[in-house]
């Protein structure tokens, strides 16, 4: 009698027996997107750290420079100007002296003298009739004005005459020397109404 061959037993899995390990590609991905966050997230820090720090040196430099400005400004306003010295003031010209001779011109109808004062002291003047008609040459010491003179009659008052020429003809010329004290005088013609026509000038004896 042949035996008989069973096929051998089909082995199956228990229920609760663990089976071969399977990787899950859900799981993979979220692993993968951790990462790529990881990582941006380090260069993020190190992006910020790196601004952080120019910034700050930024800051510095900004800050150092103020104060350069600062202490220059500083520096400048406790600069001293020294004023040089003023020039010497030059001494004035000494005044020239005054004159001894005077040299007067008659003319219609004034009086003038080369200078307006003199020297007290001898005093000559040198009188010339530049005009067309006759004329005379009066010195009198007075206070008053020359052109303020009392009338006589149309002709001045000549209280205080010291000296006089007499008539003078045209283009004639006629000196006289007097003596003359500190102060003033009126020099005249004092022909009829030449005085008044204005013929007349101060004089200063000094």
């Amino acid at each position: 009698m042949s035996a008989i061959h069973e096929p051998p037993p089909t082995t199956e899995p228990s229920p609760g027996a663990p089976g071969p390990a399977v990787e899950d590609p859900t799981a993979a991905a979220l692993a993968g997107i951790r990462h790529d966050l990881h990582e941006q997230g380090r260069r993020i820090r190190t992006t910020q750290q790196a601004f952080s720090i120019f910034a700050v040196m930024a800051l510095l430099i900004a800050f150092a420079s103020l104060l350069a400005v600062a202490f220059k400004l500083d520096r400048k306003q406790h600069f001293v100007t020294v004023a040089a010295p003023a020039a010497a003031v030059p001494a004035r010209a000494a005044a020239p002296p005054l004159a001894r001779n005077v040299d007067v011109t008659l003319a219609q109808f004034a009086v003038t003298p080369s200078d307006t004062a003199a020297a007290a002291g001898k005093v000559t003047f040198r009188v010339h009739n530049a005009g067309t008609i006759v004329h005379e040459f009066v010195v009198i010491r007075t206070p008053r004005p020359a052109a303020d003179l009392p009338l006589r009659d149309g002709r001045a008052d000549e209280s205080g005459n010291v000296g006089e020429t007499g008539d003078l003809r045209p283009g004639t010329t006629k000196s006289v020397k007097l003596k003359l004290s500190t102060g003033h005088y009126a020099l005249i013609c004092n022909l009829p109404g030449h005085y008044v026509a204005g013929q007349h000038t101060d004089f200063a004896v000094r």
